[in-house]
Formats: structure tokens, C-alpha cells, sequence
């Protein structure tokens, strides 16, 4: 008996963060976006037209420990919304009629899951709670500069960014495209932790203890992206890769460039998981 509930105990433990699985949204949980792109939108961060990524990470950490659902995800996205829930640790609740979508992503979370390392925060954002600054959080998240939200002005961070602050005045936060360029330049894409070349709809949450990494990268686009190239700060090497639906993936052109690691990544469906170790 004993055994059976250690059993049950680490069953329960298992995959941190894989959602709920239910007919109808639990009372009281605040709605998530449903995570994939919308292609007739544009960006505003420059001319071309890119697909608009709606994505969640920035949510799931602003809310942490929050009861979240994702309502009636159209079957396309729901794997994308299983690896999302799971990459952020997320409280989630899934609300889907056709659970069996979950099944193959949540077996691949299984088999790839270990216990979660510190996230990796090149940026301060100084959280006052309101739209405008999870706005801010959200443009950062989606190109890839990596924050932590935090309550004060200070910490052991690259830049700390205070709206309203004299370095990012209130009136430039009026449009939160270029606010986060504006957080961009003053970071330097030299100090930045993590940058993907070759995709706007790959989102990236890096993972670190000091000797070990784990990089998740999401893909929210409708198809398969191909031909990334990925650069992680630091002296890395890549001890594993696993990819959703990409059984042969691996990384490819392996580097140490500029007190970086460097690899590349022929395609991504998904969701893949990039294990590290220091070389």
C-alpha cells in the first residue's frame, strides 16, 4: 500500500504544468488567448507583413499559480496549447471535445520531462499590474528577449525596465512595439542570452542551473518552420534534442562563436527541447 501511494504521489508530480482536460471551463479561471498565429494581422515592429502571434508565456509567469483556461482551442492548436501550459509550469484547465488531440503531446512531454531549472532573465520588468505593461511583456516574450516580471526596481538583471522611468519615459510606452524595441537597443543583442534567426512565430524560454540548460522552443505558426539558427550565451554544448514530430531532429553546424554556442535546426514543427550541458 505504501508503495501504491509513493506511486500515485510521483504520478502526480509527473509533467508539472500539462493541463487539465475538461468539457467545460472550471468557475472562476481567468481566459487564456487561444496560442497559434492570425495571419491577417501585421506587426507593427517593422513594414513587412508578418503573421501576428498570439501566445501566452508572458501570462502564465505574470499569473503564476493562477487557475487559467484555455477555452474551446480549435483542434489545430491544442497541442500547441498542451506544450505551452507545460514549458511556463502553467495552472491550466484545456477545454477541448476532442481530448485525444492532447494525447501524442502530452506523451512526448512525458518522456522528455525533468524537473524544471531556474528560468534565464537577461531583463527586470518592474510589474505595476497594469495593461500596458503586460503588453510590454508580451512584445518581449514573442521577440524573444528574455525577462522576469519582478516588484522593484533592482536585482541581478542585464537592464531593469521601469515604465515611466527617466531611461523608458511613460509616452514612449504609448506604443508597445516600440517600447520593446526601444528595451531591445538598450539590452544590446550582444548581452542577450538567446536569439533565433530565421523565424518570427518561434518563441524561446531558456533554462539554466549553472551547468545544465534546457531550451524549449515553441512554433506557432500553422506549418513547419525550416532552417533556424539558434545562438545560446555561454559555453554549451548540446547533449540532446528532442522534437514533437520530428523524430530524425538534431542539431546541425555546432559552434562556439563570440562566447556563444550556435546550432542549427532544420524544422520545427511544434515543439522541441534542446538539452545543454557546459562544455
Amino acid at each position: 500500500m505504501r508503495f501504491l501511494a509513493l506511486a500515485c504521489l510521483t504520478c502526480a508530480l509527473w509533467a508539472s504544468g500539462l493541463p487539465e482536460i475538461a468539457a467545460t471551463a472550471p468557475a472562476g479561471a481567468a481566459k487564456l488567448l487561444r496560442p497559434g498565429t492570425r495571419g491577417t494581422r501585421v506587426s507593427n515592429a517593422g513594414p513587412s507583413r508578418i503573421p501576428w502571434v498570439d501566445s501566452n508565456g508572458w501570462r502564465l509567469r505574470r499569473d503564476a499559480g493562477k487557475m487559467l483556461v484555455y477555452d474551446n482551442v480549435p483542434d489545430q492548436w491544442v497541442p500547441l496549447a498542451v506544450a505551452e501550459s507545460y514549458v511556463y509550469s502553467g495552472k491550466t484547465t484545456l477545454v477541448t471535445g476532442q481530448p485525444a488531440l492532447a494525447e501524442p503531446m502530452m506523451a512526448f512531454i512525458k518522456k522528455i520531462d525533468q524537473p524544471a531549472l531556474p528560468p534565464v532573465a537577461d531583463i527586470g520588468v518592474v510589474d505595476d499590474g497594469t495593461p500596458q505593461t503586460g503588453e510590454l511583456m508580451n512584445l518581449m516574450a514573442r521577440r524573444n528577449l528574455l525577462f522576469r516580471p519582478v516588484k522593484q526596481a533592482s536585482g541581478p538583471y542585464k537592464l531593469i525596465v521601469q515604465v515611466g522611468s527617466e531611461q523608458f519615459p511613460q509616452k514612449a510606452a504609448e506604443n508597445p512595439s516600440e517600447f520593446a524595441t526601444l528595451v531591445r537597443q538598450a539590452l544590446t543583442d550582444e548581452k542577450r542570452s538567446l536569439r533565433i534567426y530565421g523565424s518570427e512565430t518561434i518563441i524561446g524560454y531558456l533554462t539554466a542551473d549553472g551547468n545544465r540548460a534546457r531550451l524549449h522552443l515553441l512554433n506557432y505558426s500553422t506549418d513547419p518552420v525550416e532552417g533556424i539558427r539558434i545562438r545560446v550565451a555561454g559555453s554549451w554544448k548540446v547533449a540532446a534534442l528532442r522534437s514533437f514530430a520530428d523524430h530524425d531532429a538534431k542539431a546541425e553546424e555546432e559552434e562556439i562563436a563570440d562566447g556563444g554556442l550556435e546550432f542549427g535546426l532544420e524544422r520545427l514543427s511544434r515543439y522541441a527541447v534542446v538539452d545543454l550541458t557546459k562544455k
